[in-house]
């Protein structure tokens, strides 16, 4: 009796473990939608970003691509999510580095482990940023901020996406290196960063040169600075390396998976957001978004995640930046 019913167990698991490889196969893969977390608030430059590859992508796989927004709490809702999803390549998430290069450096508690619950699957972009001021400023250069910031303590603020964000980061090392004393205001992400600024709510932010091109043209806000490079849409307006104000963090869009997931189904993905950034479609719309397409390997994407950590692990040591308590 008890054989038999160990025949039926181990009978059972065998089925189990053929359905598991069938739905995980890279042949197989994907028959449902694939969702997409992002941890930040819809409408910013990210947001917009996935959800026209995610377009490529479902018309390549015939499968839909569902993009889930989880801002909130540092990326710590999103990424706590996406670590705990199944390992099957049907939940992935899509992240800048403030996610797994940043927040072990800023906080003493991250409720997911950056390092080993994540599978990087493939850099989407690099991204090209600035230093951007609302038109009713009482500054019009880098210089003029930082002058009038000396001149009135606490009375320039500055819109982040959350406490150790990209813009945050930023302006804790401009603070740090000018000793200057502006306020961050923060947001949820750039989605409601960027109508903050537009709105006049912050005299100042840092975001993407793709967002920000027109309504410079309009006069809504004014150029201060760029990073990495110069703009040839943005004749004179310095690099933030040339006025000494450039920590040295790229920015990234990537995509990672849960640990475990299977390595071919990583190499799949890999290769279908690769395929979609490739498509005449997304090439416009990274031009018009002055966006860096990469789609490289999950191989070479985690070589370049790593070093990123080390060089942010640098940057933070340098500034003097300690962990805290909670975002």
């Amino acid at each position: 009796m008890k054989s038999q019913s160990a025949q039926v167990l181990r009978a059972a698991a065998l089925v189990l473990g053929m359905a598991f490889a069938s739905s995980a196969s890279p042949q197989a893969f994907p028959s449902k939608p694939i969702h997409v977390i992002l941890p930040f608030a819809a409408g910013g430059l990210l947001d917009g970003t996935v959800r026209a590859v995610g377009q490529q992508v479902t018309e390549s796989v015939g499968q839909p691509v569902v993009v889930e927004n989880r801002p909130g709490a540092s990326t710590f809702i999103g990424m706590s999510a996406c670590a705990k999803a199944a390992p099957d390549g049907y939940t992935v998430c899509i992240t800048t580095p403030d996610s797994l290069s940043y927040n072990q450096h800023l906080f003493t508690k991250v409720p997911y482990d950056p390092e080993n619950d994540f599978v990087p699957v493939t850099n989407l972009v690099l991204t090209n940023n600035l230093i951007v001021a609302h038109a009713s400023a009482p500054f019009n250069t880098f210089k003029e901020m930082i002058a009038y910031a000396k001149a009135n303590p606490g009375k320039v603020n500055w819109g982040t996406w959350g406490i150790g964000s990209i813009p945050d980061i930023y302006l804790k090392a401009i603070n740090r290196d000018f000793g200057v004393d502006i306020v961050a205001v923060p947001y949820k992400g750039a989605g409601q960063a960027f109508p903050a600024i537009l709105a006049g709510e912050v005299h100042a932010t840092y975001g993407g040169l793709g967002f920000a091109i027109p309504h410079i043209k309009s006069g809504k806000l004014k150029p201060l600075a760029t990073t990495p490079e110069s703009s040839p849409l943005l004749p004179g307006v310095p690099t933030m390396k040339e006025l000494g104000a450039e920590p040295g963090l790229p920015s990234y869009f990537g995509v990672f998976a849960p640990a475990r997931t299977p390595q071919a189904v990583v190499e799949k993905l890999a290769a279908e957001f690769a395929k979609a950034l490739r498509t005449p479609k997304l090439q416009e719309f990274l031009k018009t978004q002055t966006l860096q397409p990469v789609g490289n390997s999950p191989a070479e994407f985690a070589e370049f995640v790593k070093a990123d950590r080390a060089n942010a692990q640098r940057v933070f040591k340098a500034m003097g930046i300690r962990p805290t308590d909670a975002p």
